[in-house]
């Protein structure tokens, strides 16, 4: 092969790999970004730990102390689909399905609720 069929060839393959690599962004999961906002309704303060598992797989884990009748915000979560969520408060476990959306402006907030008794919920 002569040198200026050699550019050509190589000119082309690398034109493809360009728009191929572009072209593959599009089918992939687009990144969301999802608040936790934890509430704490009981009177007293409580250790969480908030942990989301995809396949077996530990991919989120976040875990604060919460004051009596407060709420903060965890770190972000940015994957979207259906996730167990493993919140354990005080030691005690609660496993949930929850469904994470596609990104919005402003973000989705999942709220994680604490109750008198110590009961978890995902909204």
């Amino acid at each position: 092969m002569d040198l200026h069929t050699r550019k050509v060839a190589i000119g082309l393959l690398f034109g493809l790999l360009v728009v191929s690599a572009g072209c593959s962004g599009l089918f992939a999961d687009e990144a969301t970004t999802s608040e936790l906002l934890v509430v704490n309704q009981d009177e007293t303060d409580h250790s969480v730990v908030v942990e989301i598992v995809e396949d077996g797989n530990l991919v989120y884990s976040d875990g604060r102390t919460l004051g009596a009748e407060s709420q903060l915000n965890m770190a972000r979560f940015n994957r979207t689909g259906e996730f167990e969520m493993k919140i354990t408060v005080d030691g005690n476990s609660t496993t949930l399905s929850h469904t994470f959306g596609e990104d919005s402006d402003p973000p989705d907030v999942t709220n994680i609720g604490i109750d008198n008794d110590g009961k978890v919920t995902v909204e």
